[in-house]
């Protein structure tokens, strides 16, 4: 079925190059990439399969993008035909693939998009959209950590604010480890007979997104609120006295939020702020679905000196009914702690006429003991052609923390691509 959409897919960019290039315009565009990431530490990899190399992939994008001449319509096409080395497998990935129209205070896109809301760099608070979590721990660009919805997004800017809805008719999970090359905290690992339930797909499933901005003065203020599914599953198992099969399902979930960013201090100040509630498990007593939460953030950055640039985070988490999670949890497993803090750092600088530059992005939780840490160096050798060296790195006190589980995954990776 997945095949047989990107075909698709494939045909329709082609049918829309082949549009444009008989008006004498040249609409194609993209890249040739070649990605490539190490295990960069000791890990007991299964014997059937060699794991101390997580990618080793090629791809090319083909990017097609055509507007009408009074710019009220238009179409977008990015496409990625890639060959996966580990896997011995080629395929082809619908990016995105949408139609628009825009008539001044209305706007309407159709089709799949890559939609991101909120200010949080990998951080998430009211961007509540797919996301590619494989991707990100295998050393693929950070562009791939978003996953493109398919959706109805509709756009209305009266004079005194703006609005964004977002209507996907399916709901797409998060994609998350599920097995070799990664490594990740599986409580229930014994349990190998696992099947996953998805939300059906009728009206009420429906994901609906909606954010109200406008700006004050030099700020500019945002209010969001979703209604859907927990993007990572829950586990439960099918008898929990004498369990056959794990179950892996989708809660629902509605999220309620707020942001103001603008300049201050000499360089740009963000808040954020959301609500994650639970709606299947309000009293926070079924230990297969995540309680309601609250979120903040605050983030800040500036350019301290001449090509450099430095930005902070403070990220905090606080779990509601805490003392019935910690009540209705099993025996034998750890517990999370009521608050989560997370630290972040990102530093760049450039050199050599800009044409290097060298970035070091840190998260750090206290809370949870654990880190991330993503130092890089990239090359811009000419104006389409760059290179990337750098490095994912996982470390925690505890295997169960988030970035603590991710511990064996860590990697050096490469990432070189020409640009058309």
């Amino acid at each position: 079925m997945r095949r047989t959409a990107a075909l698709w897919g494939v045909r329709a960019a082609l049918a829309l190059a082949s549009a444009t290039s008989a008006r004498g315009q040249t609409p194609l565009h993209g890249f040739v990439q070649g990605s490539y990431a190490l295990r960069a530490v000791d890990a007991d990899c299964p014997a059937t399969f060699d794991c101390a190399v997580m990618r080793a992939e090629e791809r090319l994008q083909v990017k097609i993008e055509q507007a009408s001449r009074d710019g009220r319509a238009g179409a977008l096409a990015r496409l990625d035909l890639f060959h996966d080395a580990l896997r011995a497998q080629a395929d082809v990935e619908v990016r995105e693939l949408s139609a628009d129209v825009n008539l001044g205070r209305f706007s309407a896109r159709l089709g799949r998009q890559v939609v991101t809301w909120g200010l949080g760099e990998l951080l998430f608070v009211n961007d509540v959209f797919s996301k590619d979590w494989v991707a990100f721990l295998t050393g693929a660009p950070l562009e791939y950590l978003k996953l493109g919805s398919d959706a109805l997004r509709l756009g209305i800017y009266p004079p005194f604010a703006n609005a964004e809805v977002v209507v996907s008719p399916v709901f797409q999970p998060d994609r998350v480890p599920s097995g070799s090359p990664l490594f990740f905290f599986d409580p229930m690992s014994a349990l190998t007979n696992r099947t996953t339930e998805r939300p059906a797909v009728e009206l009420d499933n429906m994901p609906v997104a909606g954010r109200l901005y406008r700006s004050f003065g030099r700020f500019e203020a945002a209010l969001y609120a979703s209604r859907g599914f927990y993007g990572t599953p829950g586990a439960r198992p099918d008898n929990p006295a004498a369990p056959g099969q794990l179950i892996l399902f989708h809660p629902r979930l509605a999220t309620y939020g707020a942001s103001l960013q603008g300049p201050a201090l000499g360089g740009v100040l963000s808040f954020e702020g959301g609500y994650y509630e639970s709606l299947q498990d309000r009293p926070g007593t079924d230990p297969s679905i995540e309680n309601s939460q609250a979120r903040g953030l605050l983030a800040y950055q500036l350019q301290p000196w001449t090509d450099g640039s430095l930005s902070v985070q403070y990220y905090v988490e606080a779990m509601m009914k805490h003392d019935a999670y910690r009540a209705s949890l099993p025996p034998g497993l750890p517990a999370r702690d009521r608050y989560r803090h997370v630290a972040s750092f990102r530093l760049r600088q450039l050199g050599l006429h800009q044409t290097l530059q060298l970035g070091l992005f840190a998260l750090l939780s206290p809370s949870d003991q654990d880190l991330y840490l993503n130092p890089s160096v990239r090359y811009q050798v000419t104006d389409e052609l760059w290179a990337e060296v750098g490095g994912n790195v996982f470390s925690g006190k505890e295997p169960h923390t988030f970035f603590g589980q991710f511990e064996k995954n860590s990697h050096v990776y490469v990432t070189v691509r020409y640009a058309f």
